[in-house]
């Protein structure tokens, strides 16, 4: 710029380091609650155990989040996916949302401590 015969001197500056956002760890964990039921308490005698899961979450997300929260050594892990029900409520028709439960198997010696019993 040379507005009355003065110069300006541009410096160059280095772009700022990019900082990564950090995710909270609710956003991470895929495990929604353990799913307690007869079945459940008795699949557990067997090194299994039954866990609500959010419905996009795959096997080997599960597997290593149970592995992080629960320190076991998993074998297996089964899926079970409910159908999406219609419901309606005061004649508007609506949906009951898909529920995912995942069956996991755990070496034989270890347990999970679930708070039940």
């Amino acid at each position: 710029m040379a507005i009355f015969k003065k110069t300006s001197q541009e410096e160059k500056k280095s772009p700022a380091p990019v900082k990564q956002a950090a995710v909270p760890q609710a956003a991470i964990l895929r495990i929604q609650r353990p799913h307690i039921t007869e079945k459940a308490l008795r699949l557990s005698e067997k090194n299994q155990y039954v866990f609500r899961v959010a419905p996009s979450a795959t096997k080997n997300e599960i597997k290593k989040q149970v592995k992080k929260l629960y320190g076991v050594d998993v074998t297996q892990v089964r899926s079970i996916v409910g159908e999406e029900k219609q419901r309606r409520l005061r004649g508007v028709a609506g949906k009951k949302s898909i529920t995912k439960k995942m069956i996991v198997t755990i070496k034989a010696g270890q347990k999970i401590d679930l708070g039940v019993r």
